[in-house]
């Protein structure tokens, strides 16, 4: 599944496997020759990527979860504060 996630920015394969799936094959070959990577070079390539999309990851679900608190306490009502004595309505409709 490649749908990127709102929250996260990422979809749950490129976190996964650290790349995007191809669709299709590229049409045209855009990739110039490079020069061999050893294994060991690719791999720790590939841990750095993995490990720097987990840090923005934490860093787009605080952002994400800051805004949905944000927008939930625009609708909250204000705390209303209760002395001794205050005369106060009960419901009782639900009551048994």
């Amino acid at each position: 599944m490649s749908t990127v996630n709102a929250s996260t920015g990422f979809s749950p394969f490129q976190l996964h496997l650290g790349h995007q799936p191809r669709m299709l094959p590229p049409l045209v070959d855009n990739a110039a020759p490079c020069a061999y990577e050893s294994e060991e070079e690719s791999t720790t390539k590939l841990l750095s990527q993995l490990e720097h999309d987990l840090l923005e990851v934490q860093d787009n679900l605080l952002a994400a979860k800051a805004a949905q608190a944000t927008q939930v306490n625009k609708c909250r009502a204000p705390t209303i504060i209760f002395n001794t004595g205050d005369r106060v309505l009960l419901a009782t409709k639900h009551r048994r």
